[in-house]
């Protein structure tokens, strides 16, 4: 009868805590928030200055849509500061608390210190994004770039139209259909394209 053979465990490794984080600072937090506004609010205005040229047929129009830029800068500052007033009101409530939390969750006087400093944090970026709704060179900015995409991806669609117009289909009535897709893409494509250039 063959012998078991004993396993043999490996040494236990040595118990290393792992280094706690420092938090992040306020200003390099809000400079990582800023890069996330900018992107978000560059497409929310491409996606306008597009739908407005397609759906709506308007020429687009440097100084509309600088006001929508500053518009849209005061409905992210105002989100921000509501952050804040949350954070503040959740840090007065944990701070009074008892025990732990009941849930994983839930907040606990633990969290006091984490609150306060994201309530920091999102009134920093609260201030920044009203401070940009007055400075025309960043509002100008937004605009530019917005502008530029909103052409280059019209610019795509219009070039994959033709390229799939040019080929050579061999439904029998490609004559018939080419010549509608044509008059289409002189009339609504390139027209759009045209006004909003202007």
């Amino acid at each position: 009868m063959a012998k078991k053979r004993e396993r043999r465990s490996a040494p236990a490794r040595p118990y290393v805590p792992v280094p706690r984080a420092e938090p992040i600072t306020v200003e390099h937090a809000v400079e990582e928030g800023m890069l996330i506004a900018r992107s978000a609010l560059t497409m929310e205005v491409k996606n306008r200055i597009i739908v407005g040229a397609l759906r709506d047929d308007l020429a687009f129009d440097p100084a509309e849509t600088a006001d929508l830029v500053k518009r849209e800068l005061a409905v992210l500052s105002q989100e921000q500061a509501g952050y804040a007033r949350r954070m503040s009101r959740l840090a007065v409530a944990v701070s009074g608390a008892r025990g732990s939390s009941i849930r994983d969750h839930d907040y606990g006087p633990r969290d006091y210190r984490a609150l306060t400093h994201r309530g920091k944090i999102y009134a920093a970026l609260s201030e920044e994004l009203e401070r940009l709704v007055d400075d025309e060179e960043f509002v100008q900015e937004i605009v530019e770039t917005a502008r530029a995409q909103a052409w280059a991806e019209l610019g795509r669609t219009i070039v994959g139209r033709l390229e799939r117009a040019m080929r050579v289909d061999r439904d029998p009535d490609y004559a018939i259909d080419r010549i509608d897709r044509m008059r289409s893409l002189v009339e609504v494509d390139l027209a759009a394209l045209d006004r909003g250039s202007r």
